[in-house]
């Protein structure tokens, strides 16, 4: 996968939540942060932070229920990158 390819996705989820309930809004800021954390924990492999990738699915389902682009299935189709991203840290994240 291409980090560039991830970022524009993660740039594109941040204007959906931002649009859909501002940029000072916690689901905003937690986003912001676990996507920060993580993202350094794929691009170095660090093997520290699986509470936070289960802190961001259960963010992005609790989204999904306000914004229909982040339902499971178009979640999967719309943002690969991340998805890839968050299946490779639950694969190989250590417990």
């Amino acid at each position: 996968m291409k980090l560039k390819q991830l970022k524009a996705e993660i740039k594109e989820l941040f204007n959906l939540v931002e649009t859909s309930f501002g940029r000072n809004s916690l689901s905003y800021q937690n986003l912001d942060y676990y996507l920060d954390v993580l993202v350094t924990v794929y691009e170095y492999n660090y093997d520290t932070e699986k509470d936070l990738l289960e802190e961001l699915k259960n963010l992005l389902l609790k989204l999904s229920k306000e914004i229909p682009e982040l339902e499971p299935e178009q979640f999967k189709e719309n943002y690969q990158s991340i998805n890839e991203m968050i299946q490779y840290l639950n694969d190989n994240l250590t417990d």
